[in-house]
């Protein structure tokens, strides 16, 4: 049984492309419930009218439209398939984004623990480092396919995690430069790191909040917050209110 539970069921490739729409999806929702809160009340429809039209439409439903590449995916400005354009909206750095996406790894979080704590029933957990080394081992082996590469604590509740080539982030490459004219490589190159890295932070808010949900799985209140020290690498600074 155990075995059966520990195969692989998906390629991790595809998962974590998956992993890496995260953000796109965070940004289409929050843009779709924007224009939906703004256009509602010009919008609301009588109650006999809009069963009658739900009648309707259930009669003569008509066929769902095939994603092709040049359907637009959302109401942002060539956001097209196979396209990161979604990334220079101005809805990236806006908390209504960060914090769902932050959610949504805090939701997870609190779900895989109980998960991978059966998967590998060996496994004990006696106190808050014993966590530490379960999300350094377990949980980054099941998301990331490797384990962190450093962790440190002061004893006093607080911890570091370094990852020293996170993998939502490490293909990232930025071509804002490549429309820039004049002056020198340097400066180019430097455009596109400040746009990648720009871009990158906002995908540190979902292991934010795995780390966040797995402390709270265990009964721990955290804050987590992520810096990325050298790309593409990363440091998850963790601080909860339990001496070690």
């Amino acid at each position: 049984m155990t075995e059966e539970i520990n195969q692989s069921q998906i390629s991790y490739s595809s998962f974590e492309l998956l992993l890496q729409e995260i953000v796109p999806t965070s940004i289409r929702v929050s843009k779709a419930l924007s224009t939906r809160s703004t256009t509602q009340p010009q919008d609301k429809i009588k109650p006999s009218t809009a069963s009658s039209t739900s009648s309707d439409s259930n009669s003569e439903s008509p066929p769902p439209n095939q994603t092709r590449i040049d359907t637009q995916l959302s109401s942002i400005a060539n956001d097209l398939p196979g396209t990161v354009n979604i990334l220079d909206t101005s809805l990236l750095p806006t908390d209504d984004v960060t914090i769902r996406i932050e959610q949504l790894g805090f939701n997870l979080g609190m779900k895989i623990a109980e998960l991978l704590l059966y998967q590998n029933p060996s496994t004990k957990i006696i106190d808050i480092l014993d966590i530490m080394k379960f999300i350094c081992r377990d949980v980054w082996k099941c998301f990331y396919n490797k384990q962190i590469d450093n962790l440190r604590t002061n004893h006093r509740g607080t911890f570091v995690l370094i990852d020293n080539n996170y993998k939502l982030i490490n293909q990232f490459s930025s071509g804002s430069a490549g429309s820039s004219t004049g002056g020198s490589g340097f400066e180019v190159s430097n455009v596109a790191d400040h746009d990648t890295l720009k871009k990158s932070k906002v995908y540190l808010w979902f292991p934010c909040g795995v780390i966040r949900g797995i402390l709270m799985s265990f009964g721990v209140e955290s804050n987590v917050v992520a810096e990325i020290t050298q790309f593409p690498a990363v440091m998850f600074n963790i601080h909860t209110s339990i001496n070690n």
